[in-house]
């Protein structure tokens, strides 16, 4: 099929859109770039490295997409750096929520939100990578591109629900751990819970409209917004993450603010 085979002719309006998202996905990727070694004072620890890994992961896989929609590169080639940059720019993303779960749950309970983790690369990355290897190579084997089809559709949603999952354990674990350091903490902090529950609540609709995308069979302007989506939310969660860690660490009161 076009788009999932190799490059394909597109629409002035397809390929005005893919621009645009490019543009997008590249400029606030080099803001998070930007941001990470602003904030970070030392660069070290899983949250700074898996921050940094999404991030780069978003120019890679938004350039290679964009060169190879357009025959601008070799396709095959292509198709290495935008599996490798899939895999920094989602399994990255989850693994930087991972990284600051701790602030709301016990270390002993996110062992299971590592798994998840851990078995959903092994489960959805590794199997829907190899077969768009595949059928790039062998782009005349219909066999290979159906199941491609019906698989990217499952990882997709796999990815996504992961989401879901460590976006509610979040808003669920804030309200239930924060309660009491609420009552001593003035607006400024029940600010930052408000924006970290509308964070994750922003999460949730821009998975949703991914998955969008992708149920209406448009891969083209899938595999683009997808960089997008996953620049604005690591955005957004960095601001927020940091912002929460303030509330966890701050030891002065603030009822006067």
């Amino acid at each position: 099929m076009a788009g999932e085979t190799g490059p394909t002719t597109l629409s002035l309006a397809k390929a005005m859109i893919i621009a645009a998202f490019f543009g997008i996905s590249i400029y606030n990727s080099v803001e998070i770039l930007f941001s990470i070694f602003h904030r970070f004072r030392t660069h070290k620890g899983l949250y700074f490295w898996s921050m940094l890994i999404a991030c780069i992961g978003i120019p890679v896989h938004a350039t290679a997409v964009l060169l190879r929609n357009f025959g601008l590169a070799p396709n095959v080639p292509m198709c290495v750096f935008i599996v490798l940059g899939w895999w920094c720019m989602v399994t990255g993303q989850a693994v930087v929520l991972y990284s600051r779960l701790h602030l709301v749950w016990e270390q002993k309970r996110l062992r299971w939100v590592l798994i998840m983790i851990i078995t959903n690369f092994c489960v959805l990355h590794l199997p829907v990578s190899g077969l768009y290897l595949a059928i790039n190579i062998h782009p005349d084997n219909a066999y290979l591109t159906h199941v491609f089809s019906i698989y990217e559709k499952l990882q997709l949603t796999g990815f996504s629900v992961q989401e879901w999952i460590i976006a509610g354990l979040y808003i669920w674990g804030a309200y239930r751990a924060l309660n009491p350091i609420l009552k001593f903490k003035g607006p400024r902090e029940r600010k930052v819970i408000r924006h970290l529950v509308l964070v994750n609540l922003i999460v949730i609709a821009m998975d949703g409209s991914l998955l969008l995308t992708e149920f209406t069979n448009n891969f083209e302007i899938q595999t683009t917004y997808k960089t997008v989506v996953y620049s604005i939310k690591l955005k957004l969660e960095f601001y927020v993450l940091n912002q929460l860690l303030f509330i966890i660490h701050n030891p002065t009161f603030s009822r006067q603010r």
